[in-house]
């Protein structure tokens, strides 16, 4: 385990550097496949390429393979795309096998440089070496006849030009087994030994070279590109690395449970540097390469410490429910690489058809759309149906309103037009008994007098008070059953209910003012009936429909102030029901509320239709009004146009003697 620990840990280090800010990564492994590797090959192959492939390449990376030996050869090039891209890449790397007969590491270093440069600009190039260190070329190859200073010349002068090119390079040493295989002498020139060997178990070792320039030569590679030669050792491979990997952990649960297309993810995240990690999460990317993540993540994690991002996700719709595993590799701001590169897990997926429905942006809109117009629709159908019922009892209130008046005015109307008809019969010579003419009646005693007229003929002379009393009785009367059909009818479609009576009775003591004694009033009826009143201030606009005209029954009462106020003062700011008035079915009177907007006024204010009422606000603004019976205006044209039937004054009546008699 410490093994497999270590060499990844080796190649993770490898593709963490400076300019590793690239999106995209190129990681060429340029492998030793000569027969003097064959102890550790296939572990190599295992853990390192194989665990390297699966844990820290990412999707849209390439993986590029160069196997060396006598010859350097292109194994593997793949684009890591999808799963089934990595799932080849592993699969034909169990299929190497050291079978080279010698090891010419300058041609390696050169091929692997053209290689790379052939490679497409914008990426980030690591190139990995993997060798035991030994350079000994076949006779009669290109380099083969060079001596350890030419061997040393050729090396530096490709090695210096992938430095310059800005390409990182790390170098894995595989050390010998110490078997009769590995090449035992080594001078301070690379001494060569002639010959071939076996290593005591029947096969063939590689064969010795000839080339004068034979030798270890890993350490001038190393000088060459800047790096440091590590070596895989089998028995502690982790230690080698272990205060030099800072790469960042993160941890996905394996199981997610049972969850719906859109869900949240937690994935913690180690720091193990010794410094401040600053980290953006731009992407959390399933196995095909779709983006699941919906919004971006931001942390600041401190060294050795840990943190939570809780990831809001979407799965896409073409995942069918049930069981699923799902490959997730998160992308970092920035080039940053963690470990592992992908994860998987599994859950189950349940969809859940309101969250579906609300997904979709498209159906959101159209909902939030019907949903406005089913809103102000239902709005319009409110205050149509208001309206018209409004306006549908307004003639039925004027109605029972106007039954509550005294029908013996529009009888008297009618025996003034019968008298003023008779008194144009009427011989210009008669005479009447009395002290007075025609042409001094009034006209409330012309209406008495026509409303007899009909029944014994009053003289001319009779006072008209004692049938006004008797028509004010009637009236009364009538005005009761008026205001009783009136309160029948109202009850059902009433907005606000009747005042109880423990509202009527008193004034409530803890709206008085602070220092002024609270205003009491008992309520009355002095007289069955209602009418309706119309509230006007000074310099208030009045044109405000019927806002301030209220139908008042006899013991009733209406609030007068600002906000929702029965009676709405709003040319000045004022508080809501400083105020009551109260009606008793002939006159009104106003008990304050708050005694000190009425500054001039002691108790309640009686007789107030028709009376000037000052109002102080609390900023000591001065505010006037009065409360008058309303009278709609198509009455008052009914009025003027009506006047015309009125016969007027009436001629004088001459009075005649007879001549004779003088």
């Amino acid at each position: 385990m410490t093994k497999r620990i270590g060499i990844v840990a080796i190649l993770a280090l490898a593709m963490l550097a400076p300019a590793a800010a690239q999106d995209r990564v190129d990681l060429v492994v340029l492998l030793d496949s000569s027969q003097s590797m064959f102890p550790y090959y296939n572990q190599v192959v295992d853990y390192v390429l194989s665990e390297t492939v699966r844990e820290y390449m990412r999707f849209g990376d390439a993986f590029h393979l160069l196997a060396f030996s006598d010859s350097t050869q292109v194994e593997i090039a793949q684009v890591l795309r999808t799963e089934q891209d990595l799932k080849s890449v592993v699969a034909r790397l169990y299929l190497l096998y050291p079978l080279g007969r010698n090891t010419d590491l300058v041609t390696a270093i050169k091929n692997v440089y053209r290689y790379v440069a052939d490679l497409p600009e914008g990426s980030a190039k690591h190139i990995i070496l993997i060798t035991d260190g030994m350079h000994s070329p076949a006779a009669g190859t290109q380099y083969a006849d060079l001596d350890a200073a030419g061997v040393r010349a050729e090396i530096d002068r490709s090695a210096s030009r992938i430095r310059e090119r800005g390409w990182t390079m790390r170098i894995v040493r595989v050390p010998f087994d110490g078997s009769a295989s590995s090449i035992a002498a080594q001078g301070s020139a690379g001494g060569t030994v002639a010959g071939a060997v076996d290593d005591g178990s029947g096969r063939s070792g590689e064969a010795l070279s000839s080339s004068p320039g034979s030798g270890d030569y890993l350490s001038d590679v190393a000088a060459a590109v800047g790096a440091e030669v590590t070596t895989f050792d089998p028995a502690n491979a982790a230690s080698t690395v272990e205060n030099s990997i800072d790469l960042p952990r993160v941890a996905f649960p394996a199981d997610l449970g049972v969850s719906d297309y859109a869900f949240t993810i937690p994935m913690d995240v180690e720091n193990r540097s010794s410094r401040p990690l600053s980290l953006e999460l731009t992407r959390l990317l399933l196995g095909d390469g779709t983006d699941i993540l919906r919004s971006k993540e931001i942390a600041e994690i401190q060294p050795g410490k840990s943190s939570r991002l809780n990831l809001k996700v979407m799965l896409p719709e073409s995942l069918p429910e049930g069981k699923a595993s799902l490959s997730l590799e998160p992308r970092f701001a920035d080039g940053l690489r963690v470990s592992p590169a992908r994860t998987s897990v599994s859950l189950t997926i349940k969809r859940a058809p309101m969250a579906a429905f609300f997904r979709n942006s498209a159906r959101v809109a159209l909902f939030l759309v019907i949903l406005a117009i089913a809103c102000a629709a239902a709005l319009i159908i409110a205050v149509y149906v208001r309206r018209a019922h409004r306006k549908a009892e307004e003639p039925i209130v004027d109605a029972l309103l106007d039954s509550a008046a005294p029908s013996q005015d529009r009888d008297a109307a009618r025996s003034l037009q019968e008298a003023a008809s008779r008194a144009q019969h009427v011989s210009p010579y008669a005479t009447v008994s009395g002290t007075a003419s025609a042409t001094g009646r009034d006209r409330a005693a012309l209406l008495a007098a026509a409303a007899g007229a009909d029944s014994h003929h009053v003289a001319a002379t009779e006072r008209p008070e004692s049938r006004i009393a008797d028509s004010v009785a009637a009236q009364g009367a009538r005005e009761s059953r008026s205001v009783a059909l009136l309160a029948s009818w109202k009850a059902p479609t009433s907005r606000r209910s009747l005042p109880k009576a423990s509202d009527i009775g008193t004034a409530r003591a803890s709206d008085a003012a602070p220092g002024r004694a609270p205003v009491h009033y008992e309520s009355r009826v002095a007289r069955a009936g209602s009418a309706r009143l119309i509230l006007r201030v000074a310099d208030q606009n009045q044109n405000i429909g019927k806002r301030n005209i209220r139908a008042m029954h006899a013991g009733g009462r209406a609030s007068i102030g600002g906000g929702s106020s029965d009676f709405l003062v709003f040319l000045l700011p004022v508080p809501r029901a400083l105020a009551w008035l109260y009606y008793d079915g002939v006159d009104a009177t106003l008990v304050p509320s708050r005694p000190e907007f009425f500054p001039d006024y002691d108790g309640a204010i009686t007789g107030c239709i028709g009376k000037e009422i000052r109002m102080v606000t609390a900023r000591g603004k001065e505010l006037i009004m009065r409360f008058d019976r309303y009278e709609a205006p198509i009455d008052r044209i009914n009025k003027i146009l009506h006047c015309i039937e009125s016969p007027g004054l009436l001629p004088p009546v001459v009075e005649t003697t007879d001549q004779t008699s003088d």
